[in-house]
């Protein structure tokens, strides 16, 4: 996707255009910081300078963006933090199911640990690691050991 910028009249006006329609990919719609940056540092380039902003406006607009970041790293913890209480659960996890390559291939198994790596969380699993984010299940373990019960008899 390409991003273009002009201004009209003092106003910044910010286009998107896809860049191949033939490829079929997958993103957010919404800003990243950098886009975020950039477009600020734009704002400032082009701004009126017979009409400048005031210096609260561009405050304000940082202040929105960092609570905002903030937030997100803190969702981010939290997720990644709270893959900690399922050590010792019995659970399932479908590797590449979070990225779209899974092979429909599913692993069940007791969480050994949790291991957190560069912002993601991995459990352990009969001695592999595998992503957080491609768990598909948690069983308690009294239905666990209800369900192998009545399988065996």
């Amino acid at each position: 996707m390409a991003i273009s910028m002009d201004i009209v009249d003092g106003v910044l006006n910010v286009t998107t255009t896809p860049t191949d329609t033939s490829e079929n990919t997958t993103g957010s719609t919404s800003l990243g910081k950098e886009a975020f940056l950039k477009l600020l540092v734009t704002q400032l380039q082009y701004q009126d300078p017979l009409e400048p902003q005031s210096n609260e406006e561009y405050i304000s607009q940082l202040a929105q963006f960092s609570e905002l970041e903030q937030m997100q790293n803190l969702a981010s913890s939290f997720s990644n933090y709270s893959s900690l209480s399922l050590v010792g659960k019995s659970v399932i996890v479908e590797p590449g199911i979070s990225d779209d390559t899974s092979s429909g291939n599913q692993i069940a198994g007791t969480v050994d640990y949790v291991q957190l790596e560069d912002g993601d969380a991995y459990l352990s699993i009969d001695g592999s690691l595998y992503k957080a984010k491609d768990l598909v299940t948690v069983l308690d373990d009294t239905y666990l050991s209800n369900l192998l019960a009545s399988t065996d008899e």
